[in-house]
């Protein structure tokens, strides 16, 4: 293939709901230069989100594909493969003939998809498979995947780690980092709060996020913390019967103890403006995740985030704590209030209530957050570096 032909980036994404491999794709057209679109040419395929759209940029090229979700039981699985199989493919006549193709794919789905591509339909292209949780599962699919991608991206420390824990250690040298980063054009000012009152849970509801302690914790501090209130900012995926049952478990919970201190308001379209409305938000990821994207966005509001100690948040808190040590602004030894037992309500509870009672003590963590950000989580140098790697 001539070096002279222009680079085409596909980007697969199928987009169903948002979350946060669909986040990390739109922040990182948003960051990119109109010099680093016309280097790259992406197109992005998938996308059906209303949000997604709505927030893609305009030179951004989209490709409608639809990516049938692998689930149910055996007759609607093998129905689902036969059908990704046959999407794979419509990839292939994407292809300018002019161009020199590659292919990004962001979630578990799109990665199947791919692969079927390559393995079945002989797909020309670099494939970069970007990994952002733990869930392209089994493991023997995930080496397959490995086996056929040119370059494996993981998003923190532990997607890596994951990853070789899984592949065979032959197709370690495949493997990228690049972790998350926050877009500080979005991040709005933000005065560090005087008071813990207003509590904030952000993100998907979904067994895995952890709404439901959030309102135990609620129901614990009712009598001995009257003023703090609880927010739970996020609704359940309609495709997702486990997270509609658990929205569902929640509001029942809710009413049964009729808990006036908490509410549900449903998604919202500005995260950063719910932030800012409040003075904390715990992060409470009952299994481990790949990064704490809503802590890290926390920390540069100004805010005290306080998590159950799972892997992805426990990364985030753990390397802040110790990194306030390092510059002095903590006393030697000083134990991480930050990082709570998974799992644990009442402990969640204590401390917060220990905070609303002494925010003097919350003040330290609440106002280097952003700095701490700026220096290790910036969107700019995650968006270097993928658009080198995809350029090179």
């Amino acid at each position: 293939m001539s070096s002279s032909r222009r680079r085409q980036t596909f980007w697969l994404d199928q987009a169903e709901f948002m979350g946060g491999a669909e986040y990390f794709s739109l922040d990182f057209f948003a960051a990119m230069t109109a010099t680093e679109i016309r280097l790259l040419q992406p197109t992005v395929v998938g996308g059906a989100h209303p949000e997604y759209q709505k927030r893609l940029p305009e030179s951004i090229v989209t490709k409608t594909l639809k990516f049938p979700a692998v689930s149910g039981g055996l007759f609607r699985q093998l129905l689902a493969v036969t059908k990704l199989w046959w999407q794979a493919k419509n990839l292939r006549p994407l292809i300018d003939k002019e161009s020199k193709p590659q292919w990004v794919t962001n979630t578990p789905r799109a990665h199947f998809l791919m692969w079927m591509a390559k393995a079945f339909w002989r797909t020309p292209g670099r494939w970069v498979a970007i990994f952002h949780d733990f869930t392209t599962r089994p493991p023997w699919l995930l080496r397959l995947i490995a086996k056929k991608a040119d370059i494996l991206v993981a998003n923190s420390m532990p997607t890596r780690q994951y990853l070789r824990d899984v592949l065979y250690e032959s197709q370690y040298k495949k493997i990228r980092i690049i972790e998350n980063g926050v877009d500080f054009g979005k991040v709005p000012h933000c005065d560090p709060p005087e008071s813990i009152e207003k509590v904030l849970h952000l993100g998907r509801i979904d067994p895995r996020k952890g709404q439901l302690h959030t309102a135990e914790v609620a129901d614990l501090l009712l009598e001995r913390n009257p003023e703090l209130s609880f927010t739970l900012i996020g609704k359940s995926v309609t495709q997702d019967p486990r997270t509609t049952a658990y929205e569902a478990e929640i509001r029942d919970f809710i009413n049964k103890r009729q808990l006036p201190n908490i509410k549900l308001p449903g998604a919202v379209e500005d995260p950063f403006a719910q932030i800012k409305a409040h003075d904390a938000l715990v992060v409470l990821p009952t299994e481990p995740e790949t990064f704490g994207r809503i802590a890290v966005e926390g920390l540069a509001c100004h805010r005290l985030v306080i998590a159950f100690d799972q892997t992805g948040p426990r990364e985030i808190l753990s390397g802040y704590h110790q990194w306030l040590l390092k510059k002095g602004h903590l006393p030697a030894n000083t134990p991480n209030p930050l990082l709570i037992e998974a799992n644990n309500s009442m402990t969640l509870a204590e401390t917060l209530a220990y905070f609303a009672d002494k925010p003097h003590e919350a003040a330290i963590y609440i106002q280097h957050g952003r700095e701490y950000v700026e220096a290790n989580y910036h969107l700019q140098e995650t968006k270097k570096r993928l658009v080198e790697l995809l350029a090179s």
